[in-house]
């Protein structure tokens, strides 16, 4: 069943950053889950740390029970801010084909284990993968992969006017790496002693053409070699921006929108790898070889389970470098995938962990495009990434996710789950605090003309009689010592009681 309206949610944390006497409570997912009806709502964001937990003994009974009780869940999967090392959820827009065929095996795991313990979403993080900008300083396999998770050379054979292309890249420097060249010269060698044979026989332009041959015999066998080089994946992302650009390709128009000339691929990697990262992350939603990846989209379908893309916790130094990492690009790439099953998640911290101004990244999604964000992570967005702070009521906070999610609703952002991501013990008011954005986001109400309820005052209440008082006796205050006239603020006491302190009794007794 597709979502309806906005659902008030809360994560349940996990089990290797909890304190001691919490942990017996994040050993299971049945326990995960029941961590939201604790918090007084009935959807849980069930936090994976591994993907053995689909296999923990009596799972379907723990959650089946929970469903009783009338709690919905979903999943945040496998991801590297929830420790350990390098999980292959993150890598999905890796083109080494060992990361590529294991990240792969591991979203049809996801898709099939959350969904078929009744999931509503499977949320990842799908680009934690190394930065481009610092892939120069990393060996990685030279054996590469086109967006199908197929080797580049594959790829190449079947676009030869691409595959001319990387010959001149490589020619003209454009295309580095540390080992091309002993193959280029093993493979000229080669095709001279072709040549020589022929020599009387040959044209000018045969004999280039020959060499030529060649040189793409050299790059072929790089890709199908086992060696290890500075920053690998750089070429093939160089090679598919080249030919998402000449295909006029969708996502390439979407996030780039414009023409990179060879000469800068490099030096403006920044303007053009989201793209490429999105393309690679779209290759395993509509692979070519189906014999080899299964097809992720059928089991959306079957299951009735959103796959949700959220921006990654960025980490210091290397802020706004990932690969993939707006939300804007991300519902590009949701809409390229082809399914009403793929969705986006705006985590607000996170996206200020990525230097991005979660406003600003707002307003630069088109009208409409908002309706692929279906996952909320409210957080007071902070520096101090992952605080994931309360929310009182009527705090800044409060009004900030209000003025933000009030921008995305105008955006197309009307059906959603609001989660609450927990850090600590201390959530203060933070559900009432939700349980108000929903309802007057599901009103229209814009921000400046919200009532005192949604800052937890009752206009018939005593708190806000008190209010009045208080204002009343104080509104003088901002010209205190400015009058030219003397000042009085004696109340209904004489002179002579306030210069004996009676004053200042009286004003103590009054609010009492």
């Amino acid at each position: 069943m597709m979502l309806k309206g906005y659902v008030i949610g809360f994560s349940s944390g996990f089990y290797s950053v909890a304190e001691a006497a919490e942990k017996e409570s994040l050993m299971t997912m049945p326990r995960k889950m029941f961590k939201g009806a604790i918090e007084g709502v009935n959807f849980t964001q069930v936090d994976m740390e591994s993907i053995t937990e689909l296999n923990e003994p009596y799972l379907k009974e723990g959650i089946n029970r929970m469903k009783k009780l009338g709690i919905g869940l979903g999943f945040h999967g496998e991801s590297y801010a929830m420790g350990g090392g390098e999980k292959p959820m993150g890598m999905l827009d890796s083109s080494i084909e060992a990361d590529y065929i294991h990240s792969h095996d591991r979203l049809i795991q996801h898709i099939i284990g959350c969904g078929g313990l009744g999931g509503k979403y499977v949320n990842i993080h799908p680009s934690e993968t190394t930065p481009y900008i610092r892939l120069a300083k990393d060996l990685q396999p030279a054996k590469l992969v086109d967006p199908w998770g197929r080797p580049l050379r594959k790829f190449l054979e079947e676009n030869t006017k691409i595959f001319d292309w990387a010959v001149d890249a490589v020619n003209r420097g454009i295309i580095t790496a540390t080992h091309l060249p002993s193959y280029r010269s093993y493979y000229r060698k080669e095709v001279e002693e072709e040549i020589g044979k022929e020599k009387e026989k040959l044209t000018e332009e045969e004999r280039i053409k020959i060499v030529r041959e060649g040189d793409k015999r050299a790059i072929a066998a790089f890709f199908d070699s086992s060696e290890l080089e500075y920053g690998a994946e750089r070429i093939s992302y160089m090679i598919i921006a080249k030919w998402m650009q000449q295909n006029k390709d969708y996502l390439w128009g979407s996030i780039v929108g414009k023409k990179i000339e060879d000469e800068k691929l490099d030096s403006k990697s920044r303007e053009w790898v989201p793209a490429v990262a999105a393309k690679y992350v779209w290759g395993h939603f509509n692979p070519k070889d189906t014999g080899r990846y299964k097809d992720p989209k059928p089991l959306l379908q079957k299951y009735g389970i959103y796959f949700v893309f959220e921006t990654q916790m960025g980490s210091a130094g290397v802020e706004g470098l990932f690969r993939l990492m707006r939300p804007r690009d991300m519902a590009f790439l949701c809409r390229s995938i082809g399914s009403q099953w793929v969705a986006v998640c705006f985590d607000f911290e996170h996206v200020l962990s990525q230097n991005i101004e979660p406003k600003k990244e707002i307003e630069s999604i088109p009208y409409g495009m908002a309706s692929y964000i279906k996952v909320c992570h409210l957080g007071w967005p902070t520096p101090h990434v992952p605080a994931h702070m309360p929310i009182p009521i009527g705090s800044e906070a409060h009004m900030y996710l209000y003025d933000v999610l009030f921008d995305l609703r105008k955006k197309g952002m009307k059906d959603a789950w609001f989660i609450y991501e927990r850090a600590s013990a201390a959530r203060e008011s933070t559900i009432l605090a939700m349980r108000m954005l929903k309802k007057f986001l599901e009103k229209d109400v814009p921000l400046k003309q919200l009532p005192l309820e949604f800052f937890g005052m009752d206009p018939k209440g005593p708190d806000f009689k008190r209010q009045e008082v208080t204002i009343r006796d104080h509104f003088m205050d901002p010209i205190k010592g400015m009058m030219v006239v003397p000042e009085e603020e004696y109340t209904f006491l004489s002179k002579a009681a306030t210069e004996k302190g009676k004053a200042e009794l009286w004003k103590k007794e009054q609010f009492r």
